[in-house]
């Protein structure tokens, strides 16, 4: 098991779990299984979905939304 270091942000009645991609190795459907147990809310951390935050050439960051289904 690895350790993953997370952010958990709450807002208007949504709450995110957020990782910055760097700290990850995981591709599209490694981050949709991430989503679907790390944001359970009986045996999770628990959330609406999943924020993966990469590098971008045209802003600060980009961001990849997973809900919490891994859709």
């Amino acid at each position: 098991m690895k350790k993953i270091n997370f952010t958990k942000m709450v807002a208007s009645g949504n709450d995110f779990i957020i990782i910055p991609a760097s700290g990850c190795r995981l591709q599209a459907a490694g981050f949709r299984n991430l989503a679907k147990k790390i944001c359970n809310r009986k045996y999770g951390v628990g959330a609406d979905g999943l924020l993966i935050l990469e590098k971008s050439k045209l802003a600060d960051v980009k961001m990849r939304i997973f809900n919490a289904d891994g859709s």
